[in-house]
Formats: C-alpha cells, sequence, structure tokens
C-alpha cells in the first residue's frame, strides 16, 4: 500500500458496522480489492514467519482481517489442522475464494472442510470453537484508535485456547513517516491487459494516542488503448508505539510472551520497520 501503509490491510473513513476497510469509497469495492491484490501478491518476507508461527502453536489458526487470505497458503504449509479467515469485507472475502479456487492445495483444504471465510467484525467476532494461533497482521493501525483496539483485543482474546497464542503485526517506528509526503508515484505494473500506476499522498499528525496519518491513493488502471480507469480512494491510520501497544494488550487481559523488530525476528528497537508481539491470555484472569 504504497509508502506507509505496507501491510495486508486497508482502513476507511470512519468505522462501519462491520469493518468493511473497502466501504465508503468512491471507487468500487471489488476493483479496489482488484488492486489489494496486485499489490499485497508482491510482498513475501512474512510468509516464512508466518508458516512457522503455525508450527509453533499447531491447531486450529483464526487469521482475523484476513483480506483475501494471502496468508492461508503458509499457515496450512506450517500445518494449520483448519483455516478460519475473518474479515469485514465482502469484496476481499471474494477474492479470497479466488484465491482458494486457483491453488490446488487451497482447494483441496476447502473442500475437507478445513478453511472457512467468514463475513464478521474483528472487534466483536464470538465463536464457540477456540484457536491454537490468532493473527491480527496490520489490523490494529486501521481501526479508530485505542478503544477499537482493545476491542478487537479481546475478541481475539475470547477465541484463543488457554495455551494459544495471538500474534499482532504492525508496522513499526522504523517504518513510519517522519514528515509529510506530497502526492507522488509509489509503483508501477503491467498485468499483462494494462498498465497500473499507484500514487500516493501523506500527511502525518502526532496525536496523545499515537500517530494519526491521512493517507490518500490515486490508482490508474491504463488500457492498451489509452483509456485511463481512476480510482481514487482515502484512508485514516492510526499508529500506536509499541510500549502503547503492550498496554493496550494488558487492558484486554494478553501478556507479552515475545516481541520482535523484523519477520526475521530481530529484536525491537526505533528502528525496527516491524513491531511484532507474540501474546497469550493473561493465566491469572
Amino acid at each position: 500500500m504504497g509508502r506507509v501503509a505496507r501491510g495486508r490491510r486497508w482502513t476507511c473513513r470512519g468505522g462501519t458496522r462491520l469493518s468493511d476497510i473497502l466501504d465508503g469509497q468512491p471507487a468500487d469495492p471489488a476493483r479496489l480489492a482488484e488492486i489489494y491484490d496486485l499489490e499485497h501478491d508482491a510482498i513475501g518476507e512474512d510468509l516464512v514467519f508466518y508458516r512457522e508461527m503455525s508450527r509453533r502453536a499447531p491447531g486450529a489458526t483464526v487469521d482475523l482481517g484476513c483480506g483475501s487470505g494471502r496468508l492461508f497458503a503458509s499457515m496450512l504449509a506450517g500445518g494449520a489442522s483448519r483455516i478460519v479467515g475473518v474479515d469485514g469485507s465482502a469484496a476481499l472475502l471474494d477474492r479470497a475464494r479466488q484465491r482458494i479456487e486457483r491453488d490446488p492445495a487451497l482447494t483441496r483444504a476447502r473442500d475437507a472442510g478445513l478453511i472457512e471465510l467468514v463475513h464478521a467484525d474483528v472487534r466483536s467476532v464470538r465463536r464457540p470453537d477456540r484457536f491454537g494461533l490468532a493473527v491480527l497482521a496490520g489490523v490494529l493501525p486501521h481501526l479508530d484508535g485505542p478503544e477499537d483496539a482493545v476491542r478487537a483485543l479481546g475478541a481475539a482474546r475470547r477465541l484463543l485456547a488457554r495455551d494459544g497464542m495471538l500474534v499482532i503485526d504492525t508496522i513499526g517506528p522504523g517504518g513510519l513517516p517522519r514528515e509529510d509526503l506530497p502526492l507522488s508515484v509509489d509503483w508501477e505494473r503491467e498485468d499483462g491487459v494494462r498498465r497500473i500506476v499507484r500514487r500516493s499522498q501523506i500527511e502525518r499528525r502526532e496525536a496523545p494516542e499515537g500517530l494519526r496519518v491521512r493517507y490518500v491513493t490515486m490508482t490508474d488502471l491504463v488500457g492498451r488503448d489509452g483509456t485511463i480507469a481512476r480510482l481514487p480512494a482515502e484512508f485514516r491510520l492510526w499508529y500506536p508505539s509499541p510500549r502503547a501497544l503492550v498496554g493496550l494488550a494488558a487492558s484486554a487481559d494478553l501478556i507479552v510472551e515475545a516481541a520482535y523488530g523484523s519477520h526475521d525476528l530481530d529484536p525491537p528497537g526505533d528502528g525496527s520497520e516491524r513491531c511484532i508481539l507474540m501474546l497469550r491470555p493473561d493465566p491469572g484472569i
């Protein structure tokens, strides 16, 4: 997602009942979801990490804010006995279904009842089953702030088995913008049918609860005949500090087992590109 929102999730302007990350945009959600896949499928540095997390926490896995299911194959390869993908965006879940259809291993798992897609809000989802691994990858910055974050963390904790593990994965201090950035080209790609050009603009604001970012994107789909379809979007992002994130986890009755600054398990620091927390339910609660 360009210079700041790199990860798996986009956010909408204002909250919605199902936390639909593509709702409220002027462009068609289905087309935005298509561009989402084009951009995010190019990200691969976290795939081994999530394969290993599935091995470390065997059993069923719930991917909260799963988007189009980019991590499903890695989780399955790591030994997840079952995968439940939860997302508030119907358009992204449609893309997840298409991904499953294209991948023979995912198709077999779905046909065996081992993959389930759920249209629900990550802040309030409830299920009777419990999971050895829950994942919130790139989700918290796209919520509205600390209160929403505690709601999402509490919902995740309630889904965990007693010895289950929750992974929070977000941008670290070293990956955040230090100044406003003018509208400029992020990337340009060909998909065999058209040329796709992504531009973005960033406005940042320091707030007591963390860094607030207004992230404006303009994606042009340029056909071979020269016609242009323009997809504008605007996202409001929120980035708590790692210390604040630990406090939010404690408010949701979660304790930190480990913290990393990258998907290669580097120690966290002020220059870390990622902020990754491994959380367990507080046994004293």
